[in-house]
């Protein structure tokens, strides 16, 4: 039997398809220096009171001394938007020096960890972003389910784009994230054919600036919700603050013949309260808002304690079950109230809980009064020995 013992490989490497952050244009810059040096930051607005008609036979209020005329005065509240990050992620890898020699020197530390933050971090944080719009567009009733096809997406386009006119939000500077099919049945409508304002030129040319005023960016499907056809924002509904952004390359450190090369992000995305209606979410599915769930052991054997971030509730309940594997927890549905004979209440954050025996993952979910979902999150047990 013949044997090759002599084996080359080539120098380059067969190096996988990226591209830069695509959610970036539409993430606004309001708050994001309030960020330095705290992990919360406290956004208040101040609402308005209603329109009466003024009363010319109004007699003065003796009790307050205000006149009646203008009807009774009303105090303004402040409405206080908490702002907790909660995303913090983080990675490692080594190259051994051995491993570099023998394989061409094709383990560069430099090249491995920009290959890291092309193909990991980057498409982590635009997903999150996109999952976060989506999720705040469902909440506030600016969502469409309705399936998009060759003769009804423009439509389906001019119909975000006029729920965000009649909400006030700014015409220019709109933003529409869609899918590379939404954007294939768009350039096939005949109603876009015929009067969109940019179709003429995107029939010559083949491209898509903007429709209707509105810039086009496509999205591969991999980043955006599942299900996802279109995300219509403004820039001044959000605020992404990345706290913390840190890649190092440690050159021979103790114990490692090579380099170790770690990173930490710390980022979030938030929609701001009096701003939700900037954005429109156009898929399959509505999309429900993500809670960050971890786990902590107990001291004791058997026990795990569960955390959610952000921990307040704002009336809201939250409700959790657990299973031996993801595909086993109970499954939630926008729109769908849970019937909470089937789950346990979390009263506190950093509840202490008993997990049946062989179980591994935990589901959190938020609801409102009437136990229709408003948000979930997964986490696997860290259970005490």
């Amino acid at each position: 039997m013949s044997r090759n013992l002599a084996l080359k490989y080539s120098t380059q490497i067969d190096e996988r398809f990226t591209r830069e952050s695509q959610v970036t244009p539409g993430l606004g810059n309001a708050y994001k220096t309030e960020f330095t040096g705290v992990e919360t930051v406290r956004v208040y607005s101040i609402p308005t009171v209603p329109l009466v008609d003024y009363n010319r036979n109004g007699t003065v209020n003796t009790g307050g001394g205000a006149f009646f005329r203008y009807g009774v005065p009303q105090d303004l509240t402040r409405n206080v938007q908490e702002l907790t990050i909660t995303q913090d992620k983080a990675f490692t890898f080594t190259i051994d020096q051995g491993d570099k020699v023998q394989s061409m020197m094709v383990s560069d530390a430099g090249k491995a960890l920009s290959r890291q933050l092309d193909e990991q971090i980057i498409p982590q944080f635009d997903s999150y972003c996109f999952s976060t719009w989506a999720a705040a567009a469902t909440a506030i009733g600016n969502v469409d389910t309705t399936q998009a096809t060759k003769s009804n997406v423009y439509e389906l386009f001019l119909k975000a784009n006029e729920a965000l006119g009649n909400a006030n939000v700014p015409d220019e500077g709109r933003l529409a994230y869609c899918s590379y099919r939404f954007a294939n049945l768009l350039k096939q409508d005949p109603a876009f054919v015929r009067y969109g304002d940019k179709s003429q030129e995107m029939l010559i040319k083949g491209t898509m600036g903007e429709v209707d005023g509105v810039r086009i960016i496509k999205v591969p499907a991999s980043r955006l919700p599942a299900g996802a056809a279109m995300i219509m924002v403004h820039p001044v509904a959000t605020v992404a603050p990345e706290q913390l952004a840190d890649y190092r390359i440690h050159d021979n450190p103790p114990g490692i013949n090579g380099w170790l090369v770690e990173g930490r992000h710390m980022f979030d995305c938030f929609v701001l309260n009096n701003k939700a209606k900037a954005l429109y979410y156009l898929g399959s599915q509505p999309v429900l808002k993500t809670l960050n769930v971890t786990t902590a052991a107990s001291m004791t054997t058997g026990k795990s304690k569960i955390i959610v971030e952000p921990g307040a509730l704002d009336g809201a309940a939250r409700y959790y079950v657990t299973a031996a594997a993801a595909s086993g927890l109970t499954s939630v549905a926008f729109g769908t109230a849970i019937t909470t004979s089937a789950w346990t209440q979390l009263t506190s954050n950093g509840l202490e809980i008993t997990p049946t025996a062989g179980h591994k993952v935990v589901r959190v979910v938020e609801v409102d009064a009437n136990n229709y979902p408003i948000a979930m999150g997964d986490s696997i047990l860290n259970i005490g020995d």
